[in-house]
């Protein structure tokens, strides 16, 4: 992974299911340091995936519909 506008900022990333938190920053001052550990903050799978499909991205694990347990709505 490498900031946009800081080639000297860059990170391999090698992960399995979201347990590497990184934020990646920007501007000047922070010149080869725009990537940095993040707190984990505990989201569900389905918010990652939905996080992730608004930027146009996929998750790469698969998760089962029988894991949502939260009651669904009939629109």
């Amino acid at each position: 992974m490498t900031a946009n506008d800081d080639p000297g900022s860059k990170e391999i990333v090698a992960t399995k299911h979201h347990d590497k938190p990184l934020y990646i920053l920007g501007g000047s001052q922070n010149r080869g340091n725009n990537i940095r550990r993040a707190p984990f903050i505990n989201h569900t799978d389905e918010e990652l995936s939905l996080i992730e499909t608004l930027v146009g991205r996929t998750v790469p694990f698969v998760f089962s519909a029988r894991e949502y347990e939260k009651p669904r709505r009939e629109y």
